[in-house]
């Protein structure tokens, strides 16, 4: 039955059959000596490359981790705050009806959008929310001379 070792009991038996001979030794009488350790060297090998890989490709995607933890930091951050949408479908309408008559806010509203007759309440507050997420509604707010919506 094999004899099952942690890393860490390889990693000794590793040093100590290196020892201070490392120096006077060659590569064939360390590799020789390894062996009759107990070291399987095909195994090690591929265990120390793996490790090697898995530690460079850890720190190539350092920036990406960062990236995608600021990421989830910012939609959290969204999911919090409430949006400054009217509270009644009639002001909703009102709303999205001066963001289509208003020249520099009609490039955000697409074309399905346009006829506001045939649009649902729910249609209206979801682009709404869309549009506070693009944070446009809270531009529309600072645009209007007596501060409504």
């Amino acid at each position: 039955m094999p004899d099952k070792k942690t890393d860490e009991e390889k990693f000794y038996i590793i040093i100590d059959s290196l020892g201070t001979s490392v120096l006077d030794e060659s590569d064939d009488e360390i590799m020789d000596e390894l062996r009759r350790s107990g070291v399987d060297m095909d195994a090690e090998a591929v265990r120390l490359k793996t490790m090697m890989l898995d530690t460079v490709k850890v720190f190539r995607q350092r920036s990406l981790k960062a990236a995608r933890t600021a990421y989830d930091r910012e939609i959290e951050q969204m999911e919090k705050e409430p949006y400054p949408i009217p509270e009644t479908a009639e002001e909703r309408r009102e709303l999205f009806l001066l963001l289509t008559q208003q020249k520099q806010y009609a490039q955000y509203v697409t074309a399905q959008y346009r006829n506001l007759e045939e649009l649902t309440d729910n249609d209206i507050k979801t682009y709404l929310e869309d549009l506070a997420e693009l944070g446009i509604l809270q531009e529309l707010d600072r645009d209007e001379p007596d501060g409504k919506k």
